[in-house]
């Protein structure tokens, strides 16, 4: 007996959308402002007190650096796990929003909990909260995303449908990431108001922290899987179906990308605060108009982007984003040493050419994950979904890793304006990991890809 799948309205994607947006609010918390909570810039203004060990505790090694990477090597193992477990459940209120109930409620709070430890100045116990913290947190996250990513393939039962979701998750993610980006602003009204920074910049943590719940509350209130996916279910164990997810070469190509690309991209997210006030001496408020413009112009070239992957393919358009991406970490370390040129103009020109490849990289590696995900199953017979996101997950967080334990150590090199060394440096790393993603990503070839995505001509498709 054939099982009839109803076409997830349009309305009902946007739903689906808010959950992105929801976990983006809270990884970019934990992600990018841990490091100018417990490292801020030193511009010679308030900042906030030290909490923990601000050198190098193993070798080169920052405390933050080193609970950072340990929190993403911790997540990223997870990932392929948690990816098995909701490939094979058979949980009646689905195989993935059952697993997206448990841990909206624990990641929202953890977010906010990262950033109080227990001691009100240095101390040995703050080091542990923060390191306890930041597990557990990435924990949660993951078994949020994965299952999260998971439906996309499922949902989105045709080429287009799966660009849409893709968009419209890509969009939901820049949302997120504007508005942590006004952490900044939001914390000078606070600060304004006659409250400490550290209390100003807790309160809008705090705010974070209930707006990404809601929005993570959305998708599993209106995505129902019995209505809206295919009953596939997965037989085989863990190792067996990473094992097999790996053995794509698309897959792998579309890792190796994924993976260099993050780590250069990671460093633009932590670094913005140090660039703008560090390298271009500008307020520190002015990170946040910068990167909200960045997201706003990318918005714009949104259907450019969709309407230009039917011209020239999806690969040219993701080497064009490389390419774009590249020149963006070279300008970064002249910034500030170009005569005749200010630091406002130099800004706004990286915004603006940023902006492209952030459109890029929105929307087509979701995209390029969803259609190898689908033409796997559909050529294997066995839907692991759930594995595909989970290993491209896992490659994401293994750079955001390696980014987070590496980029406070080059901190140490300089990161005031009397000696921006370290700050400089870190845009340079990010050029060079930049190149390697686009030739790792010279292996992905489309056609084989599409031999296997037969557009699942549905039994019925009934828009609700």
């Amino acid at each position: 007996m054939s099982q009839t799948i109803e076409k997830l309205p349009t309305w009902k994607m946007i739903m689906f959308g808010m959950g992105q947006m929801g976990w983006s609010l809270g990884g970019f918390s934990v992600g990018a402002l841990i490091n100018y909570f417990y490292m801020p810039p030193e511009t010679g203004g308030d900042v906030f007190p030290a909490l923990i060990n601000q050198g190098a505790v193993i070798l080169f090694l920052t405390v933050i650096g080193l609970s950072n990477f340990a929190g993403r090597i911790f997540d990223a193992v997870t990932d392929p796990l948690i990816a098995n477990m909701s490939d094979r459940s058979r949980f009646k209120f689905g195989r993935r929003r059952t697993f997206m109930a448990i841990a909206i409620l624990p990641l929202s709070f953890l977010s906010y909990l990262v950033f109080t430890p227990p001691v009100p100045h240095e101390s040995a116990l703050n080091s542990v909260w923060v390191f306890t913290v930041i597990i557990l947190f990435y924990l949660f996250m993951t078994m949020y995303v994965i299952p999260y990513g998971a439906l996309i393939p499922e949902i989105g039962h045709t080429s287009k449908e799966r660009m849409l979701l893709s968009t419209i998750t890509s969009v939901a993610w820049a949302m997120g990431f504007f508005i942590g980006n006004s952490v900044y602003v939001l914390k000078g009204v606070f600060e304004g108001m006659g409250y400490s920074p550290v209390t100003s910049f807790r309160i809008v943590v705090a705010m974070f922290s209930v707006i990404g719940f809601i929005a993570m509350l959305m998708p599993i209130i209106f995505i129902d899987e019995d209505r809206y996916c295919r009953k596939n279910r997965s037989n085989d164990g863990a190792v067996k179906a990473l094992l097999t997810s790996l053995q794509n070469i698309d897959f792998r190509s579309l890792l190796g990308c994924q993976f260099f690309y993050q780590l250069g991209n990671v460093f633009l997210e932590i670094g913005i605060i140090y660039y703008v006030t560090i390298l271009m001496k500008l307020p520190e408020e002015q990170a946040f108009t910068l990167m909200a413009a960045m997201f706003i112009l990318s918005f714009a070239y949104y259907p450019m982007v969709v309407k230009t992957t039917g011209r020239i393919g999806k690969k040219k358009l993701l080497n064009f984003g490389f390419a774009v991406h590249a020149l963006v970490f070279a300008l970064i370390p002249f910034s500030g040493l170009v005569p005749g040129v200010s630091s406002a103009v130099w800004g706004w020109t990286i915004i603006l050419l940023e902006s492209i490849p952030v459109a890029i990289f929105g929307i087509v590696p979701t995209a390029l994950l969803a259609d190898i995900a689908k033409s796997d199953g559909n050529r294997t017979g066995s839907h692991n979904e759930a594995i595909f996101f989970g290993a491209n997950s896992f490659a994401i967080k293994l750079a955001m890793s390696v980014t987070n334990l590496i980029f406070p150590s080059i901190l140490l090199l300089g990161r005031s304006i009397d000696n921006p060394l370290g700050v400089r440096l870190t845009a340079v790393i990010a050029f060079v990991f930049t190149l390697l993603g686009y030739f790792a990503f010279r292996g992905y070839q489309q056609d084989r890809v599409d031999q296997y995505l037969d557009e699942e001509l549905l039994p019925a498709l009934v828009t609700v």
